[in-house]
């Protein structure tokens, strides 16, 4: 088997449909299996994933979060290689053999490789990005507001390969790693439930000695959002505790012990500058509030 597809789902076949049906329109010259870790959804999911005869279907029973519902599919996969795909996502081209050649061929330590994502007007949309530090809290919330303030400051420009780039990390969209990778580095950390999760094994990668690449070449339709798309107070509020948690988990797990805890106080302390900065808006304001409290609760 040269490739095992693995496809987390959470009520969204809406989306998880047409994305199976491209994958199989698409994807040709390669022997491959999907395999769908379902992490009990509520909506028509089980029923008719139950009676697709072109996937492998593993119900969970329950919400484990995307890395340890990925990690199940993993336990039964058969692939040389593994791709962790979304659900709302759109397979253009031949993508899978075209990463499969490029893995093949590479010359060098592959870690994981992903490719340049698109919205659904062909635009360049979020693909990969650097670890995230400490640092980038003093730019983000006190250098940048001084240097907007001032008229210094300059959007940075987001790069992409003419074919390929090493990059930090490629987004947990798409996602191509060796089954020897995986071995040797571990899969994804089981303190994660959601967000950075692909982060941080991608930064055990590195550690390890393995190239992180960005592909221009596989063509790959990501519908951010449209795989949940109800949006409400209380969501808001879980995701934001999600996004908090996940990253003071990613850095404990990255970063020496005495820096976790002074980013734990120093954190919240540099959000509120906000509240400093005049071209914020006031809901802008009382959303960093709100992520202060979620900090401190963690």
């Amino acid at each position: 088997m040269n490739v095992s597809i693995i496809i987390v789902n959470y009520n969204t076949l809406h989306v998880l449909r047409p994305c199976l049906d491209s994958i199989i329109e698409h994807t040709i010259d390669i022997d491959y299996e999907i395999i769908v870790v379902d992490n009990g959804s509520t909506d028509d999911s089980i029923e008719a994933l139950t009676n697709d005869t072109r996937i492998i279907f593993i119900p969970t029973g329950e919400n484990l979060g995307f890395g340890k519902a990925n990690n199940k599919g993993l336990e039964q996969a058969k692939g040389k290689y593994i791709f962790f795909l979304n659900s709302d996502t759109l397979l253009k081209n031949n993508a899978i053999k075209a990463f499969y050649d490029f893995a093949e061929q590479y010359q060098g330590r592959l870690g994981a490789l992903g490719c340049v994502l698109e919205d659904r007007q062909g635009n360049r949309i979020h693909s990969y990005g650097q670890f995230p530090k400490m640092g980038n809290d003093f730019q983000k919330f006190l250098m940048v507001p001084i240097l907007k303030g001032l008229h210094l400051y300059h959007q940075p420009v987001i790069k992409y390969p003419e074919q390929w780039m090493k990059v930090d990390y490629v987004t947990g969209a798409d996602l191509f790693v060796s089954r020897q990778v995986l071995d040797e580095c571990g899969a994804f950390h089981p303190a994660f439930f959601m967000y950075y999760e692909e982060s941080e094994m991608e930064h055990r990668f590195q550690l390890h000695g393995f190239d992180n690449i960005l592909l221009n070449g596989p063509r790959i339709i990501h519908l951010e959002g449209e795989g949940g798309k109800a949006g409400n107070k209380s969501k808001f509020i879980r995701d934001t505790y999600r996004q908090e948690k996940s990253l003071f988990i990613y850095l404990k797990l990255t970063e020496p012990r005495w820096k976790y805890y002074l980013y734990r106080i120093v954190h919240p302390v540099l959000r509120q500058t906000v509240w400093l900065n005049p071209n914020v808006s006031l809901h802008d304001k009382w959303t960093f509030v709100k992520q202060l409290f979620v900090s401190i609760k963690l």
